[in-house]
């Protein structure tokens, strides 16, 4: 028994899913097969018998909606207790799953997915079996709920949790479990995609901490799979993924939409993997993912799943950098492969949960992020827009700002301060003076990145017209590098 519990509780405390992810909006949208979470399933909970005629629970009923599961652990084991050999046969439901029909957003019940400990699905006696052998920070471990609709091993899914919670801030991670581990493993079912090319996963959800306290201490995860059946080797393939991290919300009683994106492989790794359409999806979420602070009792709550089909339409943000920056201000330009009604943006510091950080509209592919703190790591995303359903894949950067240090083509901050604007905000126009540095060449950029002016200089300063209100961003190209300062015009 101390065997089975031990290691059932190590797999499934590996944590952490947060890695990066791309997106598309289109009309097309499918329900996922039993996503509503209506239909329910009440399963008994089980008894063995020990030394003949002792009758033990050992654990309690449940139930789970139709088409989704829980991971069990097969315990086939002898254990010995006060002189007697006692043997083990049975299968453990490791989840507390649960069903809420008070404020399901739509029809007439939603998923709850609760982290608990063994003493919550463990029968009294079973319980007691278990402290007798196990210890004692095991029996008081959280462990989060894992509910799917395919057919998970907990054994042999534990090298994906280990390595998704080292390396969670990228991809890297999958690379080396496609060289390491055997999808037919671990993993087998999920529902039939039908040609149905999907890329985002849409939902309802809450999330409530179990802490209490009011504070993001924890967070869930679903994430999802894409499979493909490879008839010449008779297995069935990896071929895209994507996550979503959902926290607790201000209000634990109403659901909130969220949008999970899904990419394959070959728009992750080009060089490494050709395209391959999945045939299957497999989604698993998790009621805890943070290790840290993982809380009893927190629970996810989740409706009204359905998918939506990829539109390229819009064609791909791609090759995006950066292009100056400085400690509080970054220029980011990048490519498309056609050309968009306009792009939309959205950036943060970094690891902040894409929906809620800040968003601008950029009519070139080029855009100035002002008002950043020094030496800080932020995340920026830009996906180019088409109409008003059609959307590309979200591009990703991730960047820092400076310090005190100037880096590589941003001057230092003793020296940009001796430039100058005035008046700011200024009214159609504005002197910049250079305070003694060499500068040979001013450019006016909109908030957008657009180019507005450019000009070469000679001399202590220069005087610009500024098109129109709004913020403008100003790079002054010296021999030491580039000054940017903003003004704005009323």
């Amino acid at each position: 028994m101390k065997r089975f519990l031990a290691v059932a509780v190590v797999a499934v405390l590996a944590c952490g899913f947060p890695f990066r992810v791309q997106a598309q909006t289109t009309d097309s949208i499918v329900p996922v097969p039993m996503g509503n979470f209506e239909q329910w399933t009440d399963y008994p909970g089980d008894t063995t018998v020990l030394m003949g005629f002792l009758p033990v629970p050992l654990y309690g009923a449940y139930t789970l909606p139709d088409g989704w599961h829980v991971p069990t652990f097969s315990v086939n084991d002898t254990v010995s207790y006060s002189g007697f050999t006692l043997p083990l046969n049975f299968s453990l439901p490791v989840a507390k799953p649960s069903r809420d029909t008070v404020h399901a957003p739509q029809g007439h019940s939603a998923l709850v997915a609760e982290s608990f400990i063994l003493e919550d699905v463990l029968s009294p006696l079973a319980y007691s079996l278990a402290t007798s052998f196990l210890d004692s920070s095991l029996v008081e471990e959280v462990i989060p709920s894992i509910i799917t609709n395919a057919e998970v091993d907990l054994m042999k899914i534990l090298p994906l949790l280990e390595r998704a919670s080292t390396d969670a801030s990228d991809m890297s991670w999958l690379l080396d479990l496609l060289d390491t581990v055997d999808l037919n493993d671990y993993i087998s079912g999920g529902f039939p995609l039908n040609g149905f090319e999907p890329k985002q996963l849409r939902g309802m959800y809450k999330y409530q901490d179990g802490n209490g306290d009011g504070y993001i201490d924890d967070n869930a995860t679903v994430i999802a799979f894409g499979t493909y059946y490879n008839a010449e080797l008779n297995r069935r393939m990896l071929v895209g993924a994507g996550s979503k991290n959902l926290f607790q919300l201000f209000d634990t009683v109403d659901y909130e939409s969220f949008e999970m994106d899904y990419f394959t492989l070959n728009e992750y790794f080009p060089a490494e993997y050709a395209f391959v359409m999945a045939d299957s999806m497999v989604i698993i979420a998790l009621s805890s993912t943070n290790g840290k602070n993982r809380a009893q009792g927190s629970k996810l709550f989740l409706d009204s799943l359905t998918l939506v089909q990829y539109d390229g339409s819009c064609g791909r943000v791609y090759d995006l950098e950066v292009d100056h920056q400085n400690q509080v201000m970054a220029m980011i330009k990048w490519r498309n492969t056609v050309v968009p009604d306009h792009w939309t943006i959205e950036y943060g510091e970094a690891g902040f949960v894409r929906g809620r950080g800040t968003r601008a509209v950029a009519t070139d592919s080029i855009v100035a992020l002002t008002g950043l703190t020094p030496g800080t790591t932020y995340d920026f995303y830009v996906r180019s827009e088409c109409g008003d359903t059609a959307n590309s894949f979200w591009g990703y950067l991730s960047f820092t700002t400076d310090t005190v240090t100037p880096h590589n083509n941003a001057i230092g901050e003793v020296e940009s301060q001796a430039v100058s604007v005035s008046p700011n905000p200024a009214d159609g126009f504005c002197t910049v003076e250079f305070g003694g540095l060499p500068v040979d060449k001013v450019t006016v950029y909109s908030i957008t990145g657009r180019v507005e002016d450019e000009r070469q200089v000679a001399g202590d300063s220069v005087r610009l017209q500024l098109p129109r209100s709004g913020i403008y961003i100003l790079a002054l190209q010296t021999r030491q590098g580039v000054v940017y300062k903003k003004v704005v015009n009323r």
